[in-house]
């Protein structure tokens, strides 16, 4: 029987999306849930389902998001005009 890696594969392509100003915040929220999923359900049924290392990785990628993004966005307000407009982020300027 063939592994599903769908939840895993999933999540590691949200998690790949980091470069989306924007876009990547709901992305990145995206690929630790379905890495979180993935993970749970591989945990349960090891049998079924598979690709716990995509899975891990695409939490990495979604917490690098918000961990980068929340880093910028407090520069963003400290008055770092370029970070802003690097990040989408113009009308707070």
């Amino acid at each position: 029987m063939k592994k599903s890696k769908a939840a895993a594969m999933a999540s590691f392509i949200f998690g790949l999306t980091f470069w989306i100003p924007l876009l990547n915040l709901i992305f990145g929220i995206l690929a630790i849930v379905m890495g979180l999923k993935a993970i749970y359900k591989i945990k349960r049924h090891p049998e079924s389902y598979g690709g716990k290392w995509l899975a891990v990785a695409g939490i990495l990628l979604g917490s690098i998001v918000y961990m980068l993004s929340i880093t910028g966005i407090g520069m963003c307000l400290a008055g770092y005009k370029d970070i802003c407009n690097f990040m989408g982020l113009t009308f707070l300027n």
